[in-house]
């Protein structure tokens, strides 16, 4: 079973295999002073033309090797992020849908991915890479003089000490600059994405100034954080140039007093300059380490992988028996439930009304017998199985679902209606001919090669609706489930849909309805009422009229 753990374990392998990489380079590196050491130590003395010939042929070849290892380790880093960002990123997706996560959730999973591939592959990991291969050139600068090592100590202690301030002043402040920048992305997106219809509502101003009250505190946030980062980084910047200058001042004190060669005195100063590189790059690189961890352990919280279930050859899919038991559902974002205590039953082959005045829990009810979303408490079951299961696992979902909102994907009409798996343009028109929307849309521009834009853009209601139907009877649903089907249909196309679900209902599909509407009501085999989340009536649909009155549909809309 892969997980998300099983993926970040895969990239841990390389990001070790690359810091030992990096330990070869940093080895490699020490062919610089060490040449310059031999040079003033071995051949300025001798004025041997040959040794110094042998020296540069060896250290080239350092370099050359350092170079070809270099690129071994930042291939290794780029293979596994973008390795990562490919496997995971489909991962996270469809085994978010299969769990229901919330769509906030799922993109702040995205999120934390792209933080950690772009940090994966960003020039501040290799400084951290280098990080821990400082205490060899300390090591060597203090083999080289004692007082030597002792200032590159000093300065290696100050510039850690600047990027772990940096980090602690200004963690929670980059927190929150994050959420507000969240906020106003959110809210810039909604606003935008319906533009034009903002702006016939009137929302041009006032849209523009309340995402600018929102954006104001990340503004104001990423200035402070700027103002801090940019201190911290000058002055780990002075503090590396004053350090080359005290290592030169001791070094030549050193020098005169016959302690320290000018050999010496060269190399340590490359030593120096090297040791102190990824340490002035780390002063910044501390806020960015610990928002790649942060994504890491979001990432590695995810959760553990929904099995699906596993029809085998042979084996046919559900009969269709459809049971409630107490279902209850509430939104997080209200206090009182949508639903409350829902209990009961339809037989394959039946067809289920569910009525009740607007706001009654009508497409709640729709959505979770189609297995959008999954009871609070009780159970919602087909065949025994939890409908959540049979939904977002199956191959081929046994229950069509048409929402009130169409939910199209920016794609095709073919696509969208084979749920975007590989199908052939038969089936797609088979599914379109059985719910009687074929005609509808073969009229599109290009037929099903139509373009779909996001949310369904370039279609009217009633063609976003056709294709949703469509995509409710493609493959070999055992439970349509319809909410509202109406919408957007004259009393003409109403009539022909009311025969058309007479003639999925008489080839044994079970049907579930969520209407008002009079002339689909008569299809019922089974009705029930809802009031304010509550059922108010359930049972027979002859039995549920005698109950409401003489007037069923009109007091049920009432």
């Amino acid at each position: 079973m892969r997980t998300s753990r099983a993926y970040l374990k895969q990239v841990r392998r390389a990001v070790l295999v690359a810091l030992l990489f990096s330990g070869a380079v940093n080895v490699l590196m020490l062919a610089t002073p060490i040449f310059t050491l031999q040079v003033f130590e071995t051949v300025v003395p001798s004025g041997s033309i040959e040794t110094l010939v042998l020296l540069a042929l060896m250290a080239t070849a350092a370099v050359l090797a350092m170079m070809l290892v270099e690129m071994v380790r930042d291939r290794i880093m780029l293979r596994a992020a973008l390795w990562l960002d490919h496997e995971l990123g489909q991962h996270l997706l469809g085994n978010g849908l299969k769990a229901g996560l919330p769509a906030e959730d799922m993109q702040a999973e995205m999120k934390a991915l792209a933080t950690l591939k772009t940090f994966l592959t960003g020039p501040l990991m290799l400084a951290l890479f280098d990080a821990p291969w400082v205490p060899m050139f300390l090591a060597a600068l203090v083999l080289l003089h004692p007082l030597v090592g002792l200032v590159g100590l000093v300065a290696a202690v100050l510039l850690l000490m600047a990027g772990l301030a940096l980090s602690l002043f200004t963690s929670a402040l980059l927190d929150e600059t994050q959420r507000a920048a969240e906020r106003a992305e959110i809210w810039w997106r909604a606003v935008a994405g319906r533009g034009q219809l903002a702006g016939a509502l009137g929302l041009s101003v006032g849209a523009a100034e309340q995402w600018d009250y929102t954006n104001r505190s990340h503004v104001a946030g990423a200035y402070s954080i700027g103002k801090r980062t940019s201190f911290m980084k000058s002055a780990a910047r002075a503090l590396r140039v004053v350090t080359q200058i005290a290592i030169y001042g001791v070094g030549a004190f050193l020098v005169i007093r016959g302690e320290l060669s000018p050999g010496a005195l060269v190399a340590s100063a490359i030593l120096l300059a090297r040791a102190l590189a990824p340490l002035e790059v780390s002063v910044t690189a501390f806020r960015s380490a610990g928002s790649a961890l942060r994504a890491y352990r979001r990432l590695k919280q995810h959760v553990p992988d929904v099995r699906s279930i596993d029809i085998g050859a042979g084996e046919r899919g559900p009969d269709g028996h459809l049971a409630l038991v107490g279902a209850t559902f509430y939104y997080p974002s209200r206090k009182a439930p949508s639903l409350i205590d829902v209990d009961l039953e339809l037989r394959p082959g039946e067809c289920l009304a569910i009525v009740g005045p607007n706001g009654s829990g009508k497409s709640t009810l729709a959505a979770l017998i189609a297995g959008a979303v999954a009871p609070q408490a009780g159970q919602c079951r087909l065949d025994g199985v939890p409908v959540t299961a049979w939904q977002r696992t199956a191959a081929q979902p046994p229950i069509g679902f048409l929402p009130d909102d169409a939910a199209l994907i920016e794609g095709t009409v073919h696509a969208n209606i084979a749920r975007f798996h590989d199908a052939s343009q038969l089936a797609v028109v088979r599914a379109a001919m059985r719910i009687g929307v074929h005609a509808t849309l073969l009229g599109l521009p290009n037929g099903y090669d139509t373009a779909v834009g996001p949310g369904g853009a370039g279609l009217s209601l009633r063609e976003r609706r056709a294709v949703a139907m469509a995509r409710a009877c493609f493959g070999s649903p055992r439970l349509i489930v319809l909410d509202e089907p109406e919408l957007g249909l004259d009393a003409g196309a109403i009539r022909t849909l009311a025969r058309t679900l007479a003639d999925l209902k008489q080839s044994g599909i079970g049907l579930v309805i969520a209407t008002q509407d009079q002339r689909l009501l008569g299809l019922a085999d089974r009705m029930i009422v809802l009031k304010d989340g509550r059922v108010s009536a359930f049972g027979a649909a002859a039995d549920v009229v005698r109950f409401l009155g003489p007037r069923p549909a009109v007091s049920v809309a009432q």
